[in-house]
């Protein structure tokens, strides 16, 4: 909250970005603040969307639209693999792409139709 009021404080309100997409809903709160602290509403002059949908997304003033991450399935996944780095420490190092899931809240509006 504290680095991104200060980023707006030097910024021209002409200049301020569409969105912000912050790295999970705890930051989110926080530029949320930020921009309510200088009268700068969320979503109509500025949306906020996170990435990690923990609780905190739905129990804001502004509900926080989130791509939540499948964490019980991303920690299965990650003990199968350390399992099998065990057995094999010489196998080839694979990748594993898990979906997220979008959740549509108020604090992501559409600039343009469509």
């Amino acid at each position: 909250e504290e680095k991104v009021g200060a980023w707006l404080d030097m910024t021209e309100k002409s200049m301020l970005p569409t969105a912000f997409l912050a790295g999970g809903d705890f930051i989110a709160a926080g530029i949320i603040n930020a921009l309510k602290k200088r009268n700068i509403r969320v979503p109509q002059d500025v949306s906020v969307m996170s990435i990690d949908g923990f609780n905190l997304a739905a129990i804001e003033d502004v509900p926080l639209t989130a791509v939540h991450v499948p964490r019980d399935e991303l920690g299965t996944e990650a003990v199968h693999m350390l399992q099998q780095r065990l057995v094999r420490p010489d196998a080839t190092v694979g990748a594993l792409l898990l979906y997220g899931k979008l959740v549509i809240r108020e604090s992501v509006r559409r600039i343009r139709p469509g």
